[in-house]
């Protein structure tokens, strides 16, 4: 199977699970579709289709106001901080 099929799957399983993530309202989501999106500019690289950047664009975006909006940050601090107590 090509390396753009593969990331074609891998792109798709990714919008799946990041949709479940944020339809559970889980405070991770932002993380899991800012790394989905590495993907997602990947493969629209990679095919040379150009207007997708501007779905990839516009999701980064949202990830990133959602990082506030759902307290992603403060979160993983809190996560982080009382693994290290």
């Amino acid at each position: 199977m090509e390396l753009i099929k593969i990331l074609e799957l891998v792109c798709a399983l990714g919008a799946v699970v990041s949709i479940y993530v944020y339809g559970n309202k889980a405070w991770y989501a932002p993380l899991i579709g800012l790394f989905c999106q590495i993907f997602w500019v990947s493969w629209s690289i990679l095919g040379e289709f150009h207007s997708m950047f501007i779905l990839s664009g516009a999701m980064i975006l949202t990830h990133i106001r959602n990082l506030r909006t759902m307290e992603t940050i403060q979160k993983l601090k809190q996560k982080l901080y009382s693994q290290n107590q």
